[in-house]
């Protein structure tokens, strides 16, 4: 006959803090609480108590087929560790109603140390080897023209109470229950000193506005020439080349630099005009690739591409290119992960998950009321946030971080927003 019944709950100290690497402690405290038997009402519990906490941490993908008439559901289960502390192991009293407190301090490992290679083809998009980095926290649920999929990597925490000497009803949460830790990797020590991506072009304008003003067309006829390019005007042209960085750490912004210089010996006009960067708008894209166990051919597969970072960016000064900035401009956006769209993990690859990224910048000239549009896309490694958050070398567009010396690192990361459960998660596209 039972004696009573414990009640476990596992309370987290900051639910939303994402931990960095394996030096960053996870908080929190076991309750239980003590309830008496029937018959029992007034009864004291008292034995030995055994409190294990159990770190664990795992990848999961669902991916729908259809052939046009039936389709098939494929699942990639991944586990990434299970490690198992011990809390507590001492003798326990508590009366009827009482509540106790078990605090624990746990530590993700460096490295996944579960095997499940078997399960899944050798591919290269993908980690089946043991001691793989550990994924950031990640959730998606993709729903595209031709492709579906669901996919998280997630940490949780669990408990195990035992009393072994008393008939004791133990009642713990449940595994999908079990409170989620947010994991990112260890932060990065310093910025990569990687030769940057840059992208080089010619602006070349010629109208009537490069002529003094007593030259330029006068008059509905002469400026209906001129307004269809019936007329010989002066040239002016430049150099440009913008400068981007191949890696974006989390919790900094994406900088960018932007140069021009005159092709002297092509321009023909007397007047040099203004030259003016009038937007720079920046859109990071994740690139997705997820799959399923092995089957009797491959390993299923679906991948999903979208935004996740979308702003414009804000342009060091107001004026015109010229001498006095070097005819340089600088733009940074606002910090990453803190985008209109939400907070993205850094980039990844592990048994059934595989998550990269590319910027896709526009930027706008304008010579004499003429604009001239410059797209530009390219790959780039998102990397967990700096050791030291960085100033960025001109104004930003939105806060960026937390300034050297400031106590809570965890500051410069936006506060991870739980989404729904993963049966039930929304789709993005």
């Amino acid at each position: 006959m039972s004696v009573g019944t414990l009640q476990t709950s596992i309370v987290l100290d900051d639910p939303k803090r994402i931990h960095c690497g394996n030096s960053d402690p996870v908080l929190g405290h076991i309750s239980i609480k003590y309830s008496p038997g029937h018959g029992n009402a007034s009864t004291e519990l008292f034995g030995p108590l055994k409190v294990h906490v159990t770190l664990h941490g795992r990848a999961k993908t669902k991916i729908w087929k259809s052939n046009g008439q039936n389709t098939n559901i494929y699942r990639g289960r991944a586990p990434l560790f299970a490690h198992r502390s011990l809390v507590y192991d001492d003798s326990f009293r508590a009366l009827p109603g009482n509540i106790g407190i078990f605090p624990f301090k746990l530590f993700f490992p460096q490295a996944a140390d579960a095997l499940v290679a078997d399960d899944f083809s050798e591919n290269p998009t993908f980690i089946c080897h043991r001691n793989q980095p550990l994924p950031a926290s990640f959730q998606d649920s993709y729903r595209g023209f031709a492709h579906r999929y669901e996919a998280f990597v997630e940490y949780r925490i669990g408990v195990d109470v035992v009393m072994p000497q008393l008939q004791v009803e133990v009642i713990k949460p449940i595994k999908y229950l079990e409170p989620v830790v947010h994991y990112e990797g260890p932060r990065t020590p310093q910025v990569l000193n990687t030769k940057p991506i840059d992208w080089r072009g010619i602006v070349a304008v010629s109208n009537e506005l490069l002529l003094p003003e007593a030259d330029r067309p006068a008059g509905f006829r002469q400026k209906t020439k001129a307004f269809f390019g019936a007329g010989h005007f002066p040239t002016y042209s430049f150099d440009w080349v913008c400068l981007a960085s191949r890696e974006l750490y989390l919790g900094q912004p994406a900088c960018f630099e932007v140069r021009i210089k005159p092709r002297e010996k092509e321009c023909t006009a007397t007047l040099i005009p203004e030259v003016w960067l009038k937007s720079f708008h920046v859109k990071v894209k994740a690139h997705t690739k997820v799959r399923a166990h092995r089957t009797i051919f491959s390993c299923p597969e679906s991948e999903g591409n979208y935004t996740v970072f979308e702003a414009m960016g804000a342009i060091d000064t107001k004026g015109p290119f010229s001498k006095a900035n070097d005819n340089t401009k600088i733009v940074n956006t606002q910090a990453l992960g803190t985008g209109r769209i939400g907070a993205f993990p850094s980039s990844f690859a592990t048994y059934n998950i595989s998550q990269d990224y590319s910027v896709e910048i526009s930027f706008e000239f304008e010579v004499t009321g003429k604009t001239k549009n410059i797209d530009r896309e390219y790959a780039v490694n998102v990397l967990p946030p700096l050791e030291v958050p960085t100033t960025p070398p001109a104004a930003t567009a939105g806060p960026s971080s937390q300034p050297p010396g400031a106590e809570n690192k965890a500051s410069d990361l936006p506060p991870y927003d739980t989404l729904p459960p993963y049966e039930l998660g929304t789709s993005s596209n």
